[in-house]
Parts: structure tokens; sequence; C-alpha cells
């Protein structure tokens, strides 16, 4: 009778020092809490990180197609318009009479658009390129009437026209060449992120009317 009680004591023994051993302890449980918070931490980081470099691209992407869209705009006017004049300096031909600037870059672009009204393309003091249009050219050419055509985070830091074949009498009335335009533009755009972009874009445009004399 004594072994026997003995054998059963010995066997509940062993089943408390298994059942005490089973599971997890405080410690453990703490450590592992903190290696998830960590994970955690590092993966919402990145998300966070992700998303943002995703906002700035969405950004700089709406303006650059603001430029696009732009000088899009400008060459789809030039190109249906007529009588091109390049002004690059004070005291020159009247800006409703044609003039050349093929060697001298121009500052000012005015043209007849397609509705019969002047149209009047230049760089702005702010860094913007701005438009102009009225049939009087006195209204033409005043600050009050144009219309800025970039976006605020657009810099132009250059707007050149190059203008040739659109003055007659540059060559006696025998002007066989169809009037073109080469536009110029330089400068720098960043967006949202602190990554500044520059662009240097050429632009040529030919008259679509033939210029028959």
């Amino acid at each position: 009778m004594k072994t026997k009680f003995t054998f059963r004591s010995s066997l509940t023994a062993k089943s408390l020092k298994l059942k005490a051993s089973s599971g997890f302890t405080l410690i453990e449980m703490m450590i592992a809490f903190a290696i998830f918070a960590i994970i955690m931490v590092i993966a919402v980081g990145s998300l966070l990180s992700l998303i943002g470099a995703n906002y700035k691209a969405q950004a700089l992407k709406t303006v650059v197609n603001n430029l696009h869209f732009a000088l899009e705009n400008m060459s789809r006017n030039i190109r249906t318009g007529t009588q091109y004049h390049c002004s690059y300096a004070d005291g020159e031909k009247p800006i409703n009479e044609t003039q050349n600037c093929a060697t001298t870059p121009g500052r000012q672009l005015v043209f007849r658009a397609r509705d019969g009204d002047y149209i009047l393309y230049e760089l702005s003091d702010d860094g913007a390129i701005v438009r102009s249009k009225s049939n009087d050219t006195s209204v033409l050419l005043s600050d009050v009437n144009l219309i800025p055509l970039t976006a605020p985070e657009i810099e132009v830091e250059a707007l050149h026209f190059y203008v040739d074949g659109a003055d007659n009498t540059e060559e006696q009335g025998n002007n066989k060449e169809q009037p073109r335009v080469l536009m110029v533009v330089k400068g720098w755009m960043q967006g949202k992120s602190k990554v500044i972009s520059r662009f240097d874009i050429q632009t040529l445009v030919s008259q679509r009317a033939l210029d028959i004399q």
C-alpha cells in the first residue's frame, strides 16, 4: 500500500510540473508585442512614405500637364493665325504689321487669329507666359488684359520667338517662304516636392494657310 501511494504522488507531481511549464511567460509576451509594434511602425512609415511620394508625383504631373497644355494652345493658335509680328526692340514697326526676327530672338509675338482679333504672347515679370487678345492694338498691350497661361509652380526664365518668312517687304515682295515661328522656352518647375525639374523646350510652328503672294 505504501509503494502504490508513492507512485501516484510521483505522477501527480509530474503532471503539475507539465501544466506549470506550458504557455508563455509575461516577459515573452512583452518581447513579442515589442517586436510586433516595431514591425508595424516600420510598415506604416513605409506606407506613408509611398503615399507622400505618389502625391508629390501626381502634383508634379499636374504642373507638367499645365506647361504642355499652354505650349500646345500657343502652337495651335499660332498655326492657324496670320500676319506674324515679332517684337525685339523699341521703335520698330507697329504690331499690326508683319515683322521677322530670324536671327535676333523676339520678346513678344503678335499675330492675327482666325476670328480677326490680335493675340499677343510674352513673358511677364513674374516668370509666367501671358496672353492678351483684342481687336484693338492699344488694348492688346494693356497689362490689365494679360492672362497667365502657366501655373504658379512653373518659373519661366526665358521665352524667345524666332519668326521667318512673315515680312514680305524684306525681300521686296519676292518672299516665297512659308511663315514659321520657333518658340524657345526655358525654366524650372517644383510642384509639391523639393526637387526642382528644369526644362528647355523648342517648338517650331508653320502657318497653316498657304502664303501665296
